[in-house]
């Protein structure tokens, strides 16, 4: 007798797909923009060596940067497929990020970003 696989599928929630795209759409554009960012600062830091002031950049806080939001897009990818530690890799990379990035409008969003997703934790495994 063969054995079957059962799969028990819970269904995505509206809303946590909802915040799951706009999640890809802000931290795809972070990840595309830090890297242009990283580019063209490697390229400014090699005109600046010419200038008789020296130029701090910021590569490694730049590199941080893109890690925590490409950590933050992977804890999306895992919450989109219900993976309860998407939720705690998101938070993390998110909380890091405010951390070193500090703003208000940053603050309220990504405080809000993690109540919501927070409140469809009961879904995820």
């Amino acid at each position: 007798m063969e054995e079957q696989n059962v799969q028990t599928t819970t269904q995505r929630p509206t809303f946590l797909t909802v915040l799951c795209i706009l999640t890809f759409i802000g931290s795809g554009l972070g990840l595309l923009f830090g890297i242009i960012g990283l580019v063209a600062a490697g390229a400014i830091e090699s005109v600046a060596a010419y200038l008789p002031v020296g130029t701090d950049s910021g590569i490694f806080k730049s590199i941080i940067t893109l890690i925590l939001i490409a950590g933050s897009l992977y804890g999306a990818i895992q919450m989109w497929k219900l993976k309860k530690l998407g939720f705690y890799i998101y938070a993390a990379a998110n909380v890091i990020l405010l951390i070193l990035n500090f703003g208000i409008f940053g603050l309220i969003i990504t405080a809000a970003f993690i109540i919501m997703y927070y409140l469809n934790l009961k879904v995820m495994v």
